[in-house]
């Protein structure tokens, strides 16, 4: 008698021990369950995100260029009519180039506004976009053609010395593309100020480090060589 009550006793806390697993392994289940449902929202959320910002950058992009052809064509007059003013036509092209930088923030859409500016003899506002277009963009060939026009708005200022100061910017900015323009911008700029000493060694600054450039035969022949 107490063997068979002593194996009863061993079944019964057996039988306890697989309810107690069963009930544990379903309440792990559902929390993996539940973690996965919650795993898989958040994914689908961010998926529906990614695509949809995906698309909008297509749209914006698509939107910015047709914008900014628009622009091109008016600034070269070629959708006005033959009897529209010349501000008439750079104040249209302004406005599309504007609304492109709005839709797609770009580099060329600012080149284009301070254009347009400059073309209006809005010097004021064409220094303000180009500057904000050197301090926005590193890349040489976009904020060399920034300080380039920068230097002649400049001068349409009579204001010498700030475009002396900023071909100076120019010449010395690496991988840039017209270093040897900005050396014979600045000779010719001190020439007119009367600083003849000084625009020599531009012109021979010019000869010695680019050579090879078409710049240099003029500078050559201001140098008497």
């Amino acid at each position: 008698m107490p063997k068979t009550i002593k194996k009863v006793v061993k079944k019964s806390h057996k039988s306890e021990n697989i309810g107690e697993t069963v009930t544990d392994l379903r309440e792990k289940l559902q929390e993996k369950q539940q973690t996965l449902v919650y795993s898989l929202f958040a994914f689908g959320v961010v998926l529906i995100a990614v695509v949809a910002f995906v698309v909008y950058s297509k749209v914006a992009d698509s939107k910015a260029q047709a914008l900014q052809y628009e622009g091109y064509r008016l600034f070269h007059g070629d959708t006005l009519a033959p009897s529209a003013s010349p501000a008439d036509q750079y104040k249209s092209a302004l406005e599309k180039f504007k609304q492109s930088y709005e839709a797609k923030k770009s580099p060329v859409s600012l080149l284009y506004i301070a254009d347009s500016c400059f073309a209006l003899g809005n010097y004021d506002e064409a220094i303000k976009t180009l500057k904000d277009l050197t301090a926005r963009y590193s890349d040489p060939k976009i904020s060399s053609l920034g300080y380039y026009k920068l230097s002649l708005a400049y001068v349409k200022k009579d204001d010498k010395d700030n475009a002396l100061k900023t071909l100076a910017t120019l010449a010395g900015l690496k991988d840039s593309p017209l270093q040897d323009m900005a050396l014979l911008e600045s000779a010719k700029l001190m020439e007119s100020m009367g600083k003849t000493a000084e625009a020599k060694a531009k012109y021979k600054e010019l000869t010695d480090k680019f050579p090879k450039s078409i710049l240099a035969v003029e500078a050559k022949a201001k140098l008497g060589g």
